[in-house]
């Protein structure tokens, strides 16, 4: 598969903290959630969460309205034939918590020598800490975050490099591109993953989103992280939920 975006390298990584992040203002919109499985030509829903069978996770993908369109403009960037699969959207404090402590307790278990704070600041790279705070939310509860990767037209995943959600240095966006900056050896197999990482990041790139930078997977739009990565003065989501009438979460 050939595509131009891949053969720009993606640019370093920008300084990111949670409490850089957290400390952008936030005017809240009042914009809708959608639900993102109505446009299956371009975008497939898979909520990981759901299909593993966390308690409270929900079989549907929401986003805010204009992320949608953004979604779907950055889909029409794609190679023929390849569409994006969102692996996670929006999530209730109740999933984000539960997922925050599953992250320590894997991680936990892969290193018994770190102390509590330490665990808790290496699961922080991978999932945002749980937040009560109106003006603090978890990126993925305003509405505006998005897990996502490329699926070919045959229904197969193109290659990342790593699994969605794994707790690794090699989930960083730039991982390979700082391998070569390093003039270490990338496999063939590692440099398809690079080109894909590529073809993703600047297809989302270019319809306004910006990327977490220790997750290829994840992107925001109009959230804290958003603000902060793209220069903006405030953020334009807050905490937000879909409209359940008979459910709630």
């Amino acid at each position: 598969m050939n595509h131009p975006f891949m053969d720009i390298p993606i640019p370093p990584s920008p300084d990111f903290t949670w409490d850089a992040s957290r400390a952008i203002a936030i005017e809240e919109c009042g914009e809708p959630m959608v639900p993102a499985s109505l446009v299956p030509e371009k975008i497939l829903v898979r909520p990981q969460y759901y299909l593993h069978m966390l308690e409270g996770a929900i079989p549907e993908c929401y986003v805010r309205r204009s992320v949608l369109e953004r979604l779907i403009e950055a889909a029409d960037m794609l190679p023929k034939g390849c569409r994006f699969v969102l692996l996670d959207t929006w999530r209730s404090r109740h999933i984000q918590t539960t997922l925050f402590q599953k992250f320590r307790s894997e991680l936990r278990e892969k290193m018994p020598l770190l102390d509590d704070s330490e665990i808790t600041i290496l699961a922080s790279q991978y999932v945002a800490p749980p937040s009560l705070h109106p003006q603090r939310p978890s990126p993925h509860i305003t509405g505006g975050a998005v897990d996502l990767t490329i699926v070919d037209a045959t229904g197969i995943c193109l290659p990342m490099g790593t699994e969605f959600d794994e707790t690794s240095e090699k989930s960083a966006t730039a991982w390979y591109e700082k391998k070569i900056e390093a003039k270490e050896n990338v496999s063939e197999d590692e440099t398809e993953a690079m080109h894909n990482r590529r073809l993703l990041y600047y297809v989302m790139h270019k319809a306004g989103f910006s990327n977490y930078p220790d997750e290829w997977w994840h992107y925001d739009y109009g959230n804290q992280n958003w603000a902060l990565l793209r220069g903006k003065k405030h953020a334009v989501y807050g905490v937000t939920e879909p409209a359940f009438r008979w459910r709630s979460v």
